[in-house]
């Protein structure tokens, strides 16, 4: 499989998003959310987002609290983490003011188990006028739209859904290596839902397939009824008989 960006429209309108945070006019309020289902391709999308963007990325976590976020924001801009709270956010206030880059927090719904998180977020965000964009499930958003202050600051609201069939060429092409024809194509899409990680994994499977028997493109009756997906065993409960064997 290649290690490239396949340019999905979902990619193409959060960058776009991205990029109109950052050249917003002024008065617009600069704070983004990308939200989706597990293996709509967030994360991908974000990791390529910060390097071409030359942005800021924490990864929230369930430990996380006010004190470990500065810590984590201070670390990422290069600088050293202090043991009060006011410090560290007068200095991350003053590098973004000094040098404006756009801030990425995957896992964002564990921000919302300590309301002082969002606020000092919040802070930092209305102090410097960076771009903030929150990454996490579609619970997070529903919770921010009853944050009346927060969600306020949102303009760029963006739902990572299930890719279509043009897209779904577009990911074959850009990462397998063997051709996977257009039946066969349309059938993995089927099979996965339209999620794209579920997808990869059946490219990589049917990647596999291809080379060990040396076929340039992969048809649906090449790939017959093998699975294409690494899924969990559905344990069932044992019938026990009249002996307890």
């Amino acid at each position: 499989m290649r290690h490239k960006m396949a340019m999905t429209k979902n990619v193409k309108r959060f960058l776009a998003a991205v990029r109109d945070l950052q050249n917003r006019s002024l008065g617009t309020e600069g704070m983004g959310l990308l939200w989706g289902l597990p293996g709509e391709g967030k994360s991908t999308t974000i990791a390529y987002a910060v390097n071409m963007l030359d942005g800021v990325f924490m990864r929230a976590n369930t430990c996380w609290s006010v004190t470990s976020m500065l810590s984590d924001i201070m670390t990422e801009l290069g600088l050293s983490p202090m043991y009060r709270k006011s410090p560290m956010i007068k200095a991350i206030v003053e590098k973004l003011m000094l040098r404006p880059r756009p801030v990425f927090i995957d896992e964002s719904d564990y921000l919302f188990r300590q309301a002082e998180m969002v606020d000092v977020l919040r802070d930092i965000y209305d102090l410097t006028g960076s771009p903030v964009i929150l990454i996490g499930m579609e619970e997070m958003a529903r919770k921010i739209q009853t944050r009346g202050k927060f969600a306020r600051r949102i303009t760029q609201w963006i739902e990572f859904a299930g890719i279509d069939a043009a897209d779904a060429r577009t990911l074959a092409d850009t990462v397998c290596e063997v051709n996977i024809s257009d039946g066969l194509l349309e059938f993995v899409r089927s099979e996965a839902n339209a999620n794209i990680g579920r997808m990869t994994t059946a490219m990589s499977k049917i990647e596999s397939f291809g080379r060990t028997n040396q076929l340039i493109s992969v048809t649906r009756s090449d790939w017959g009824d093998r699975t294409l997906f690494y899924d969990q065993p559905n344990f069932k409960g044992r019938l026990r008989n009249r002996n307890g064997r």
